[in-house]
């Protein structure tokens, strides 16, 4: 333990660290109604800072932005559309797959970019507005759609609301909405100052907490202590693991749990 805390933890171990609670915290989503412990769940409280403080140094180091922002993107229409097809063709009423994590990963690295254009030249400040206005525009999109839903909640409508809803990804519908994108933002930030990094996650966490006590996403601030951990270095390069385990190990579990327990 002792020479874990000196040398630290690099970005491979971190991630596979998180892995592993993000699949505590899916075996409680699909198995909750089969008496799954609510223990799996709060240790997935800690998954989200993870991946969004990896995703601000992924932004980083990255060669190519564009690509990575676009590996983000297909991803979440990817997971979208699979998650659709499978609660279509094996319909589960115990489970619902909702969002997916590459929506915020994208829209935290949309944030990146427009912090590292506010922080430009007067030119890459205006493309950066632009790029702002643009995001909220585009995030718009899907209430107006949920809305009109809300007055005309014909089955014509349902339907289009959710095509919509699966290829325009909103600040307000990713997972953890525009809260989620502001602490990436503040990762990306703040990344050459680890203490206001974990000072950021707890004013973060207590703000969940305030804003709903009985909650337990406040649960996220023990992920300020891998964070502190995390000693600057890649380790194992893994670029396709987690586009593949994500939404693989997400199917699975459902159908499990629809083939065998619903």
């Amino acid at each position: 333990m002792q020479q874990l805390i000196q040398r630290g933890i690099t970005a491979y171990q971190l991630k596979i660290f998180g892995v592993c609670l993000m699949v505590c915290d899916h075996l409680h989503q699909m198995f909750a109604f089969q008496g799954a412990p609510m223990w799996l769940t709060m240790l997935g409280r800690l998954v989200a800072p993870i991946f969004l403080f990896l995703s601000a140094e992924g932004f980083h180091y990255t060669r190519n932005r564009k690509r990575y922002m676009l590996t983000l993107l297909i991803g979440f229409f990817i997971c979208n559309i699979l998650f659709n097809l499978v609660q279509v063709l094996w319909p589960n009423p115990q489970v619902n797959l909702i969002n997916s994590i590459f929506g915020t990963l994208f829209w935290g690295t949309v944030f990146m970019w427009i912090i590292d254009g506010f922080r430009g030249k007067q030119t890459y400040r205006l493309k950066a507005l632009g790029v702002l206005t643009l995001s909220l525009l585009i995030s718009l999109i899907p209430l107006y759609f949920f809305a009109l839903l809300s007055q005309n909640g014909t089955q014509q409508m349902y339907w289009l609301a959710q095509f919509i809803s699966i290829f325009v990804p909103s600040i307000f519908f990713v997972e953890g909405g525009y809260l989620f994108i502001l602490l990436a933002g503040l990762f990306y930030l703040l990344r050459t100052q680890r203490i206001w990094q974990l000072v950021v996650l707890v004013g973060f966490s207590i703000l969940f907490y305030v804003d709903k006590p009985q909650g337990i996403q406040w649960l996220m601030v023990f992920a300020g202590l891998p964070l502190a951990l995390y000693n600057g270095h890649e380790g194992r390069k893994d670029k396709r693991f987690f586009y593949i385990f994500y939404p693989t190990h997400i199917m699975i579990l459902y159908l499990i749990s629809t083939w065998f327990f619903s």
